[in-house]
């Protein structure tokens, strides 16, 4: 059984390969158990799933074939023993889940893989860093962006807006002659998530009916189109056998909630004793405007191109729009409830107030030196009026006998010319110039050199953390890394080398310390190789 994972549906009798089994299709994966054993012989991500098919119902045996993006395919025939229909029931549930799940993952690949790209775009180290590492086999592709990459850093100033829901989805959805004089509806996944996310009770019908088994996915999308609620100008239904008649009385109250906070939350600043104006202009109000000689179709249509841009709009903005199921416990979630009782005419608001200063207590210094020059040495001994003139004629006998040593003095013009030589750039500091390395050398060179050091620092890391080797797949590494690293001289700092050959650039060995770091791995992997031949082993 799956430990903590959400078991969306359970099929038996499902055989892989003549085994029979137990199919589970779980929030991200799909997996299957042989029948008499505790674990998953098959699984399946939906991320890593390209699309499935379904046998045609003129085929003796019903089944369902999953394709992988690895061109990899299973394929599972249910064999439940109630009869035909009921394999064709069971087959049909997986097939309409996975009809649902696998858009929305794909949606999420489509998104990672289109950061992913934009992210080696942009970032010249990381592209670099991984056609060392991913496209050398030395790292696997999920290690590198999961270690290697700061998706948070980097995707700061590329995370884009989740895609809306256009306004006029439901034009698209046109109707078209079909070959027996009836009339088509072709719906696909992008259009069904959006009457999903724009009208979450067709979502609770469809939950209710297609994923219990009560009818297939074809018939539920043929009722909604038959129905009385996809009319845009539909009224009250009054069949009873209409499965979207409740939904229609729900987006009366929805409507009718919506208008009276809209109007509550606009008019209780300005003025919460003359609020007369709720559910104006959102059609649901018939005291509200005269309506003598009015259509009742006109005003039901207006309300509901109201309710349509509300949900919408809620949809876009992320706002909950789900239902409750029951109308007596549903509660309209409203902020501001009480906005008439915040708001009243002798308030005293808080950001309508003239800043005041602080009032703040006067530092009192009683040694203002000891607080601006820190506090001095407390001297307790006083020298004595009577000593001051034996002190004074003693520093006079000092200065009487001193003499200036000028023998090892050089003069001014001669210690400026020697200054001068021994500065960079100067007679005496050949191959040095007064500017500073970063001034001379130029900026796109800096930056290769950046992105070299940060490739050859990565693969020497493998290489030296790898010793000393515990298993013979740490060996393997040992040899694949050390090929990496000498294509990695050949390709990249030999060619880094020639760039940076030229007359300004030569003296300054650029390359140098690259290649001692190359140098010194070579010496320990043959020193290495070396002793594991003298033992035997190769």
């Amino acid at each position: 059984m799956p430990n903590g994972e959400d078991v969306r549906l359970k099929v038996d009798h499902v055989k892989s390969k003549k085994v029979e089994g137990t199919l589970y299709m779980m929030s991200e994966r799909m997996a299957w158990m042989p029948k008499h054993k505790d674990v998953f012989t098959l699984s399946f991500d939906y991320c890593d799933i390209k699309y499935h098919r379904i046998s045609s119902d003129e085929k003796s045996k019903i089944r369902l074939q999953v394709v992988c993006y690895n061109e990899m395919m299973t394929t599972f025939h249910f064999c439940n023993s109630t009869g035909l229909d009921a394999q064709k029931k069971d087959r049909d549930s997986v097939s309409d889940l996975l009809k649902i799940l696998l858009p929305e993952f794909k949606t999420m690949m489509d998104q990672a893989l289109e950061v992913k790209t934009k992210i080696l775009n942009e970032n010249k180290t990381v592209y670099q860093l991984y056609k060392d590492l991913v496209i050398s086999g030395l790292v696997p592709a999920d290690d590198f962006w999961s270690k290697y990459v700061d998706f948070d850093k980097l995707t700061e100033s590329t995370k884009k807006q989740n895609t809306g829901v256009s306004g006029a989805f439901l034009t698209n959805i046109r109707p078209e002659s079909g070959d027996s004089g009836g009339i088509i509806y072709k719906l696909n996944a992008d259009t069904i998530m959006s009457i999903f996310r724009t009208y979450p009770a067709i979502r609770e019908k469809y939950e209710q009916n297609v994923h219990t088994g009560g009818m297939n996915e074809a018939d539920f999308w043929r009722t909604f189109f038959q129905s009385h609620y996809f009319t845009m100008d539909r009224m009250h239904s009054s069949h009873h056998r209409d499965l979207f008649a409740d939904c229609v009385k729900q987006d009366d109250e929805k409507m009718h909630n919506e208008a009276e906070r809209a109007s509550r939350t606009a008019m209780a600043v300005i003025a919460p004793e003359t609020n007369d104006t709720s559910e104006i202009g959102y059609g649901v109000n018939e005291s509200a405007s005269d309506t003598t000689g009015k259509n009742d179709l006109n005003k039901n249509l207006i309300k509901r191109f109201n309710f349509h841009s509300t949900m919408i709009l809620k949809s876009t903005l992320g706002t909950d729009t789900n239902y409750e199921t029951s109308s007596a416990s549903r509660v309209e979630p409203d902020d501001d409830e009480d906005i008439s009782k915040k708001f009243k005419s002798g308030d005293n608001l808080e950001d309508l107030r003239t800043e005041q200063q602080e009032e703040t207590q006067t530092l009192k210094l009683v040694n203002p030196d000891r607080y601006l020059r820190a506090p001095t040495i407390d001297r307790s001994q006083k020298i004595s009026v009577q000593q001051i003139p034996t002190n004074f004629n003693n520093l006079k006998q000092e200065m009487a006998n001193w003499h200036v040593n000028t023998e090892l003095t050089l003069n001014s013009g001669l210690a400026h010319k020697i200054v001068k030589d021994l500065t960079p750039g100067g007679a005496l500091m050949h191959g040095t110039t007064a500017q500073t390395l970063s001034q001379i050398v130029p900026q796109n060179i800096q930056e290769e050199m950046q992105t070299i050091y940060v490739s050859l620092s990565e693969l020497l890391r493998h290489f030296w953390s790898s010793f000393p080797p515990s298993s013979p797949l740490i060996e393997e590494k040992i040899h694949r890394v050390h090929e990496t690293i000498e294509r990695f001289r050949e390709t990249q700092v030999n060619a880094f080398k020639e760039k940076v050959s030229t007359d300004l650039l030569t003296d300054f060995h650029l390359a140098g310390h690259m290649e001692d770091l190359i140098d010194t791995a070579n010496v320990k992997y043959n020193q290495w190789v070396k002793t594991v031949s003298s033992i035997g082993r190769t």
